[in-house]
């Protein structure tokens, strides 16, 4: 029984696992517990940490479950702004250096997006919906805002979940992640430039609390009868590689779009692989490289600022970035193999970097793909995506010491898309 890869990538697959669901509300999560953050501002010793950086709070999360082996979870998270919880010697949170003021002006928030990657359901030998003990790693991206200070700022990080199954219902978790965060959230006018650039702010984040399952919580064998749409796809199968040539429009913090051309303007090439871990559901590493190979002598926009030419003579920039793609087709029809045209969307989390002054920041984003299947290994596709980022990578200082002035920029792809198994 041959299945379509989805979105893209103009393929079909065939699946050894066999596990499927019967319904949208299946593997549904609700998460809410406590938590202890540490920071520890850019230049600070991280002894110190007790108690200028301790805080506690509240969080809660909702999820779902796509497959055994992959998850996506929205977190929220609130700290030192609950009065149970206050820490009146914090003096690692803007308003830099007052012990107690964060708190009591509502301390600070984070909102999280999770890519869960099941360890057991990766790498265990077959699926077991009877396991009580489950452990995930995961990359994060996400906005933190201070309160105290009215500034927010992109964040990247990484953790490692637990949960205790206790029954089909109900079960507990602990929590591990460290994040970076490159903006004034933590700075005041007494310490400026933290956490600017590449050099981050870190902070770690523990936490434990319940999980309640909505709906159907496990997967199930699926019978000879089960509809393709319900079959999901084995480790192997799925995978996809992309190469193409890209154009940026950078729009730096404070200056004027219609001068994006030619000032703001780049070239460059740009590459990816990834894997759809079910018809509807993949995750792509994404890499793109501007102003290097195909040259804008008026580009002014890139730092070094106001210098035409020379970001390109000093390398260029380049993007890393995670992507995951949500397949509109398939989640709206379900799988057609004989569809040939699709559409899928996807939030961008990653890493900026600009050779020319050896400086990167965190970046978030979202796009929209187009694809079109030429035979069962070949397709073409097209991209469009907006990103911002706190950094100096642009012109100046611009969208550095004050979270809400990001600079942003649009990328535009396209290119051929490759299947790489069956």
């Amino acid at each position: 029984m041959a299945l379509m890869g989805t979105a893209c990538h103009a393929q079909s697959f065939r699946s050894d696992e066999r596990i499927g669901r019967n319904g949208f509300w299946d593997g549904w999560f609700l998460q809410a517990g406590l938590d202890m953050s540490l920071q520890n501002p850019y230049g600070y010793d991280f002894g110190d940490v007790f108690p200028n950086g301790k805080s506690f709070g509240l969080d809660g999360a909702i999820g779902k479950w796509f497959t055994p082996s992959l998850g996506f979870r929205g977190k929220l998270n609130w700290e030192n702004g609950f009065p149970l919880f206050e820490n009146h010697h914090l003096s690692w949170i803007g308003p830099f250096g007052r012990n107690g003021v964060n708190m009591d002006k509502g301390g600070y928030l984070g909102f999280y997006g999770d890519v869960l990657l099941s360890l057991h359901g990766l790498f265990a030998k077959g699926y077991d919906a009877e396991r009580r003990w489950n452990a995930m790693v995961y990359p994060r991206a996400g906005i933190v805002y201070n309160l105290g200070l009215k500034k927010g700022a992109p964040l990247l990080g990484a953790g490692f979940l637990n949960t205790y199954r206790l029954n089909e219902r109900w079960s507990l978790y602990a929590d591990v992640a460290y994040q970076m965060c490159a903006s004034g959230f933590v700075g005041s006018e007494y310490v400026q430039g933290t956490g600017t650039g590449s050099n981050s702010n870190g902070y770690l984040d523990v936490n434990v609390g319940v999980q309640l399952n909505i709906g159907d919580g496990s997967f199930h064998k699926a019978e000879a009868s089960t509809p393709e749409q319900k079959v999901i796809p084995s480790m192997a199968q799925g995978w996809f590689a992309q190469v193409g040539v890209d154009m940026s429009l950078q729009n730096p913090y404070g200056c004027n779009f219609s001068q994006v051309f030619p000032k703001g303007k780049s070239f460059g090439v740009d590459a990816a692989v990834g894997k759809w871990f079910t018809h509807e559901v993949a995750l792509r590493g994404h890499v793109y490289w501007e102003n290097g190979l195909v040259e804008n002598k008026h580009l002014e926009w890139i730092a070094p600022g106001g210098r035409n030419g020379v970001n390109h003579d000093k390398g260029g920039y380049m993007v890393l970035s995670i992507d995951a793609l949500f397949n509109l087709h398939n989640i709206l029809s379900g799988p057609d193999d004989s569809r040939r045209w699709h559409t899928s969307v996807y939030p961008r989390a990653g890493l900026i970097r600009n050779f020319a002054i050896g400086s990167g920041s965190p970046l978030l984003g979202a796009g929209i793909e187009n694809t079109y299947k030429l035979t069962d290994r070949l397709g073409l596709y097209v991209d469009a995506g907006y990103q911002v980022t706190t950094s100096e990578s642009s012109v100046g200082m611009t969208g550095m010491d004050v979270g809400e002035g990001s600079n942003g920029f649009f990328n535009f792809e396209a290119g051929v898309v490759i299947s790489l198994s069956r």
